[in-house]
């Protein structure tokens, strides 16, 4: 270490002595490290720029900026260059400044190479190097931070992230979005003629249920559940809409698939061999794959607001969701008094570089256009994931963000109900906190 790292260290071990064991005991070594030399200069870590090298002062009174007005205390997720706790600082308003270290080994190379003693020095600042995963408000997330975050983090970054991409990933649930009205409008006749999902309570009233998704680790259990299905004892069997195809290849029929994505088409769903499952939707669901489902339908309704009027005319049941048919599929096991509930294909990873189980291996016909264009698609997205969670096995998965955000959203599901015993049966796929690991035997 440097010597600008004894200085900087020492500081720290003045004020916040197990933070500064903490970063003692790292290594830099790992780390592919050097100065980047603009307007302004910077270091890049892993090929990750800690700051602006054009204008790091602009850049850090942009992300303060963020905050709102009337903020005193605040939490800085990430250290960047040091920059944004260095202009915080100078002004008053500010009477706490918590500090979070999202990756120490990083935070190490930052002390050797740079001096940090003024911001590390100021009484209104707290340095934290064990961030809880419940966010604090209002907070600054430092965006190379994000990237270089240790695998701890993981989850915390996570959070972070899916907060600053709210707006975004609402853009496409508005009230009055045209499309979602119109497919509302089209699909009134199965709305006012299907019954309420909550009338299911009348056939399942099971104490353990498996919910099956398609996540690639489902073809882990395949033998599994055929066998478990010829089992008259078996616990209930609810599956995701892309899941289906694959079980019936498999000989494999489950007792209600869920479907809620305005999306899934006739060709993701074998509808010719639908008969006698039961089917709960959502009215965002293509009204060809309603006319042509042979089983019992039944509605359902999300706990968004674009179900709220809807709901007020015609109450049925209202399910958990967050932008992934898992989590509904969870909610309805719930709703029908599971106490177990096992996870199967709920991988929200690219494990095995796979997107899907069974449809990467798909032996498509001529006539699977539709089917085709889309599998060429989703294996096109597992080629280009950019972004990693830790798997059942602590090592980093291939993802995508909005996977990352299914899953953070469903660990906050469970974390609500403590009552239900959840468990995960591969660990293949993304660690599911709140969850505990079974193997299937």
């Amino acid at each position: 270490m440097t010597e600008l790292f004894a200085i900087n260290l020492s500081i720290i071990a003045k004020r916040w002595p197990i933070v500064a064991a903490a970063i003692k005991s790292q290594s830099i070594d790992h780390l592919d490290a050097h100065l980047v030399q603009g307007q302004n200069q910077t270091i890049s870590v892993n090929g990750i720029q800690l700051s602006s090298r054009h204008d790091r002062i602009a850049e850090a009174q942009l992300f303060i900026s963020t905050l709102p007005s009337n903020a005193h205390q605040v939490t800085v997720y990430g250290v960047g260059m040091g920059d944004v706790p260095s202009l915080l600082i100078e002004n008053p308003h500010y009477t706490r400044i918590e500090v979070c270290i999202l990756n120490l080994a990083v935070f190490a190379l930052l002390l050797c190479y740079t001096d940090q003693r003024e911001w590390l020095s100021h009484p209104n600042v707290v340095l934290n190097a064990i961030p809880s995963a419940t966010l604090q408000f209002p907070n600054i997330a430092i965006t190379p931070d994000l990237n270089l975050v240790s695998d701890d983090n993981a989850t915390l970054r996570d959070l972070l992230v899916m907060e600053l991409n709210r707006d975004f990933t609402n853009r496409h649930h508005q009230i009055d979005d045209p499309e979602i009205l119109k497919r509302f409008a089209d699909n009134q006749v199965f709305i006012t003629n299907d019954p309420d999902a909550a009338h299911l309570t009348k056939s399942y009233n099971p104490y353990k249920a498996i919910v099956i998704g398609s996540g690639p680790s489902l073809e882990e259990h395949y033998a599994y559940l055929k066998q478990l299905s010829l089992s008259p004892s078996r616990p209930l069997l609810i599956a995701a809409d892309t899941a289906l195809r694959g079980l019936l290849h498999h000989q494999i029929k489950p007792d209600i698939v869920v479907c809620i994505d305005g999306l899934i088409s006739s060709y993701h769903l074998p509808l010719s061999e639908t008969q006698e499952i039961n089917l709960v939707y959502f009215p965002r669901v293509a009204p060809e794959v309603l006319a042509h489902w042979l089983g019992p339908r039944f509605v359902a309704y999300g706990t968004s607001k674009i179900y709220d009027s809807m709901s007020q005319l015609n109450p049925k049941l209202r399910l958990f969701t967050n932008g992934s048919v898992i989590h509904p599929a969870i909610d309805l096991a719930v709703k029908l008094h599971a106490k177990e509930i096992t996870l199967l294909g709920c991988d929200f990873c690219y494990c095995n570089n796979k997107s899907h189980a069974f449809w990467n291996d798909y032996p498509f016909e001529s006539k699977d256009k539709f089917e085709k264009i889309w599998v060429e698609a989703v294996i096109q997205k597992v080629r280009e994931a950019k972004h990693w969670l830790i798997n059942g096995k602590g090592q980093r998965i291939a993802t995508d963000l909005n996977l990352r955000a299914y899953l953070r959203h469903l660990e906050r599901y469970i974390a609500k109900h403590p009552q239900v015993k959840f468990y995960q049966a591969s660990l293949s796929g993304a660690k599911i906190r709140g969850s505990q690991y079974k193997e299937l035997i």
